[in-house]
């Protein structure tokens, strides 16, 4: 038996490789074994959601919402202002009530839920890589101070977060249910909260 004969009977295909790109002898010695797995993917799943439009729009860095699928700037010179509530004399709540207004307002009314407001400036997840999401959302000082277990009922049970997959007039929802997103984010917890590679 030769010697690739002889490694590819005990090495898993990755070592394998390795050892024969290589020529690494101990390689070739050690025994099979399972590496870890990789959980770097597991943000996958919560990136495609928290740059869903639904949640895009509001996680903004320059203070002005966005609107529709293509998350265009709200029209109106709409801002956040410092607390993004809205500027003095234009708060989010004189257009933006607690609930979704009824479909006899037409597919473009003002969508609506409790404690309307723009994302924490920290918290931006327009035109940043997966990885930066990730880093963001894992950290109290970007997250708006969530600790794990509040970052899970953040998508989980807030109010305003579940308006994105009930969000009225015809507009889409993301590709997870927030059932579905609760659970990815918190395997994501379970495993470290790992983020992507560079």
């Amino acid at each position: 038996m030769n010697a690739v004969h002889l490694m590819s009977a005990r090495l898993p295909a990755a070592l394998l490789v390795l050892a024969l790109f290589c020529g690494n002898a101990a390689v070739a010695d050690a025994p099979a074994a399972q590496a870890p797995p990789d959980t770097r993917g597991l943000f996958e799943p919560i990136r495609s959601v928290i740059q869903h439009p639904r949640c895009l729009n509001c996680h903004v860095a320059d203070g002005r919402p966005r609107q529709y699928d293509d998350s265009r700037v709200h029209s109106q010179n709409v801002q956040g202002g410092p607390d993004g509530r809205g500027m003095p004399g234009l708060p989010c709540s004189t257009c933006h009530q607690s609930a979704n207004a009824p479909a006899t307002a037409g597919p473009n009314a003002p969508p609506g839920a409790p404690n309307w407001h723009l994302a924490p400036k920290e918290m931006v997840w327009v035109d940043v890589s997966a990885r930066d999401a990730c880093l963001r959302l894992r950290d109290p000082g970007s997250n708006g101070g969530k600790d794990f277990a509040q970052l899970l009922h953040h998508f989980a049970e807030d109010k305003l977060v579940a308006w994105g997959w009930q969000p009225g007039g015809g507009r889409s929802t993301p590709p997870l249910t927030q059932a579905q997103t609760a659970a990815a984010v918190e395997a994501w917890i379970d495993a470290g909260a790992p983020c992507p590679a560079g």
